[in-house]
């Protein structure tokens, strides 16, 4: 029997699920996590799921998984809201529903799973602050914790504009503050990849649960998710490496060329890591930034409590993910915010 508490808690998160402007913008889904938020078999399922994977988007993905397989009722209306033309979004989000009372192990059975995003827009706030943290070095490491199908370890393959020029690869970023996209990004020598269930993009199911974790209203995600299919295999070469930080990190780092600076990155990782892990992870990298040529970029929920930093809450950051960095021989502070699939990006320190 779930426990009320639970399922108080499983409301909460569907409430937040998305960020205000993302509630405008995404009328499917709004529609849909506002009946989860309501409905007791989805507020159980989502309760059920092992604490680390407690996101609604979880019980999202696996909806779309069954759409992307072909469900008859669930492929039509994720196919029109993939493509712009999902006339009566609050309609579409009561059948979905309906299916799910119909069949729960429909969602229920893929919940084993994680949500492994590995949201490329991710890499405009990358791209920004790794240039900030480089200074005038011209050539880094990237060790990138939660590193799923290592996308972002791709970072600096993507253009950034401020407006959409076509480019499927372009990432769109909105920049707020004392930005500089002016300067080249520094060589990347070596890239190396932690994630305890390391996905491949040349794997069919693979790519598929990625799909599935994409919001299907976002077109341009899904457009962009093929071009790098596509792309992939001409970049450089990643290197991931299976297991949790705790074990992997100093094998990761030993993979660095040491005659320069080593950015550790986690985005949206620690959030899924139990409080001790996340104090355990942040002394280790801390440990590391104080004694070694080690930069640190986090980008997190503001539900991660890091050790002396405060979460502000104010309306546009309430929803938005919290960049933290450590440079070598410093110590842990605020950077700025962003969305947290880096449609904009807001430098709150000094250059």
């Amino acid at each position: 029997m779930t426990e009320e508490f639970d399922l108080d808690d499983a409301r909460k998160r569907y409430h937040f699920a998305l960020a205000p402007e993302d509630y405008e913008r995404l009328p499917f889904y709004s529609a849909l996590l506002h009946e989860f938020e309501h409905d007791t078999i989805a507020l159980e399922l989502l309760a059920g799921v092992r604490a680390e994977q407690r996101n609604p988007m979880l019980v999202l993905a696996t909806l779309q998984l069954a759409a992307l397989r072909g469900h008859d009722v669930l492929g039509p209306i994720y196919d029109d809201a993939r493509h712009g033309v999902l006339e009566d979004p609050k309609g579409a989000a009561t059948r979905a529903l309906e299916v799910l009372h119909a069949a729960p192990d429909l969602v229920r059975g893929e919940l084993w799973r994680s949500t492994q995003t590995n949201e490329p827009g991710r890499s405009a706030v990358i791209q920004a602050v790794v240039r900030d943290l480089a200074g005038e070095s011209e050539r880094i490491n990237v060790v990138e914790v939660g590193a799923s199908a290592g996308i972002n370890l791709y970072f600096d393959e993507f253009p950034v504009r401020a407006h959409d020029d076509g480019n499927p690869l372009t990432l769109v970023c909105e920049d707020v503050g004392p930005i500089d996209r002016s300067r080249p990004l520094p060589r990347v020598l070596s890239r190396v990849g932690v994630d305890p269930n390391p996905l491949l993009l040349a794997s069919h199911e693979d790519r598929l649960w990625l799909k599935s974790c994409l919001w299907p209203e976002e077109r341009r995600r899904h457009d962009r998710f093929d071009a790098i299919i596509a792309a992939q295999p001409s970049w450089p070469t990643v290197t991931m490496l299976r297991g949790h930080a705790k074990e992997r990190l100093s094998a990761a780092l030993a993979l660095c060329d040491d005659s320069a600076m080593t950015i550790i990155v986690n985005t949206w990782t620690a959030f899924y890591f139990t409080v001790d892990e996340r104090i355990a992870f942040f002394n280790d990298v801390a440990h590391r930034c104080a004694n070694d040529n080690v930069a640190w970029l986090s980008i997190e929920s503001t539900m991660v409590k890091w050790p002396d930093i405060d979460v502000e809450d104010e309306v546009r950051h309430r929803a938005a993910s919290q960049i933290v960095v450590t440079r070598p021989g410093g110590s842990a502070i605020r950077w700025g915010w962003c969305h947290a699939h880096g449609r904009w990006l807001e430098r709150t320190t000094a250059p």
